[in-house]
């Protein structure tokens, strides 16, 4: 059987790259257009004009869901918005809610969670940071609220708490933010852009936590390989933070209330304050890892479902 498909997405990032390795690895021969109308298409993010592109197209078509495209669309798109897809790919529950929401069958939706090279991120020993050291990784725009995480390490340092902060990747607001960190004048306080994946996981074991703002997520693999590697986590409230870090008995790492830098910084502190909680959080996240989100075995669910489109 010849196994040939086709990837369109209106973005070429990291995480683009990511899928279409993985399908050529599974023995796909990977397009970037349609060039027949037999090749199963893998169309994500879920943009309008992403949707719209496909709709007329005869090719039978899958919908990768990136998680916030779906969250974005509540409200937004109609309810039968999803309709003209032959299956959709979700990296979460709160994700595949939304998606049926806005018109999408749920017997054609498959659960596939974004996940991370295990092998990668592991909990070796890590250099111990001195003082309390943030780190936040999450793209520079409006969606990820990063400002909240400025404000919150400058209530720290009012406190006398002695914390720096990270900040990494770029975006939109990146000179804005910046700008916000001069204003509230804090210390220690490093902008480092992108860092390479190869250089991700020496980069978490010189933090003492992690955080994300965001007010929308399906799955942040940031927030995975963190997990993965039993580095503290903070994270915001959203949907897909909660069904990451409630999948165990207890909650694998520490939520607080979107836009809310000052429940942030309590709970940063909570990180140091209750050692023993900590790293029983840790070691819950690292086992929720290796149980939900190994990528390559994960991946394969995509196979599946691509060659079972195949005309």
């Amino acid at each position: 059987m010849e196994k040939k498909c086709v990837y369109l997405s209106e973005t070429q990032g990291i995480h683009d790259l990511r899928w279409r390795n993985a399908l050529s690895d599974m023995g796909w021969e990977v397009s970037l257009a349609i060039n027949d109308s037999h090749s199963p298409v893998v169309a994500g993010p879920l943009t309008p004009e992403l949707i719209y592109s496909i709709k007329n197209s005869p090719n039978r078509a899958i919908g990768l869901s990136w998680g916030w495209d779906l969250h974005a669309a509540q409200g937004v798109q109609p309810k039968d918005w999803l309709s003209n897809l032959d299956g959709l790919v979700v990296d979460s529950e709160p994700t595949r809610n939304i998606a049926i929401k806005l018109g999408m069958n749920p017997r054609s939706i498959t659960y596939i969670p974004w996940g991370i090279e295990l092998d990668e991120f592991e909990p070796r020993a890590r250099n111990r940071p001195s003082k309390l050291s943030i780190l936040s990784l999450r793209a520079h725009e409006p969606l990820y609220r990063i400002e909240t995480i400025l404000e919150a390490a400058s209530l720290l340092q009012r406190d006398n708490i002695d914390c720096s902060l990270t900040v990494g990747n770029e975006g939109s607001l990146t000179a804005q933010l910046e700008r916000k960190a001069i204003e509230l004048e804090l210390r220690d306080c490093v902008f480092i852009g992108r860092t390479p994946e190869k250089n991700l996981s020496e980069l978490f074991r010189e933090h003492s936590v992690y955080v994300s703002a965001a007010e929308t997520d399906g799955t942040s693999v940031t927030l995975l390989q963190a997990l993965a590697m039993e580095i503290p986590v903070v994270v915001s409230n959203s949907p897909g933070n909660i069904a990451w870090l409630s999948q165990g008995r207890e909650l694998s790492g520490r939520i607080f209330e979107i836009g809310d830098s000052q429940d942030l910084a309590l709970k940063v502190t909570e990180v140091e304050k209750a050692p023993d909680q900590t790293q029983k959080m840790a070691r819950a996240g690292r086992d929720i890892i290796k149980d939900q989100a190994n990528w390559n075995k994960n991946i394969y669910r995509l196979d599946h479902l691509l060659v079972s489109q195949l005309k």
